[in-house]
């Protein structure tokens, strides 16, 4: 979640209410409090690092790469409702991250070393390629945060690793090549 330069962040728990957190904006003397769900504070606290480390290998403009990170949540907090009741809530977000990063790089962000592999390899496979290889991240951490099972990541890594075995391969003659 955007760090928030002075909120005043006090539990509503002695309201009654377990499952918010009540932020007061900076520089507003309004007295608006603003409560977010706790389910969503902590679905923030678990993603934002990996998703900013993640955009960050995809856009190497840090500023950029925050913000879209900071969007991704902002979207994810509007419609938090729907994205909880989604049967991927980690999928439901995974995908706005995609999309944004996408459109980033429609410009001159797109010409980073990780986004080759986009060029050769399916979304799910360059995804999963990244996280492992550049992060590296685990199987199970990887499909956590993409919101797919652990058996997915393995399979996609796999696939992946064939195709680009098959790219690297040197052409050989026909007549050179062994016969299956």
């Amino acid at each position: 979640m955007a760090e928030l330069p002075g909120p005043q962040r006090k539990s509503t728990a002695s309201r009654g209410r377990l499952n918010q957190c009540a932020v007061k904006p900076p520089g507003r003397t309004s007295g608006l409090t603003v409560s977010l769900p706790m389910d969503y504070i902590g679905f923030c606290l678990l993603y934002e690092d990996r998703y900013l480390r993640y955009t960050r290998a995809r856009i190497t403009d840090p500023d950029l790469s925050r913000e879209l990170v900071e969007t991704t949540l902002g979207s994810v907090a509007i419609n938090w409702a729907s994205v909880l009741a989604s049967r991927r809530p980690a999928a439901e977000a995974w995908d706005i991250l995609g999309s944004l990063i996408a459109q980033a790089l429609r410009g001159p962000a797109a010409a980073t070393l990780c986004n080759t592999v986009y060029r050769v390899l399916p979304p799910l496979q360059a995804d999963v390629v990244i996280l492992r290889h550049r992060l590296y991240l685990s199987n199970k951490q990887a499909a956590d945060l993409i919101g797919v099972e652990e058996s997915v990541v393995a399979s996609q890594l796999r696939t992946a690793h064939r195709s680009m075995a098959k790219r690297t391969e040197p052409s050989q003659p026909t007549a050179l090549r062994p016969h299956a």
